[in-house]
């Protein structure tokens, strides 16, 4: 398993605020696998402790209703976390009807 990359540590913080009890989560979290789709990614998670106290939200996809503006897309990327079993299992990027490659060197965050 993999550390977070910068954004993927700065979307889960985005939502951590939004939702704190997600907060304890994150240093717990390595990445399994990132899924590129052709117009978004998947990036799923794994723990790096066996058990952990489960988040109170059991079942659930959290957002922040903002758009990820990256050089290259006109319509910026939107995400969700999803809440699986109350553990962090992914994180969903997805484009507004765009191709994308799954690549990002630079963004920045705009309300939805």
């Amino acid at each position: 398993m993999e550390n977070l990359n910068k954004l993927e540590l700065e979307l889960l913080n985005r939502i951590s605020d939004k939702y704190p009890i997600v907060k304890s989560h994150i240093p717990l979290l390595k990445v399994k696998s990132r899924q590129v789709t052709g117009v978004g990614m998947y990036v799923n998670f794994g723990y790096t402790v066996d058990i952990v106290n489960k988040l109170d939200i059991l079942n659930s996809s959290l957002s922040t209703n903002e758009i990820i503006q990256i050089d290259g897309l006109r319509n910026g990327l939107n995400y969700e976390v999803d809440i699986t079993d109350g553990k962090i299992n992914f994180i969903e990027i997805v484009s507004n009807g765009e191709s994308w490659d799954g690549f990002i060197t630079n963004y920045s965050f705009l309300p939805f």
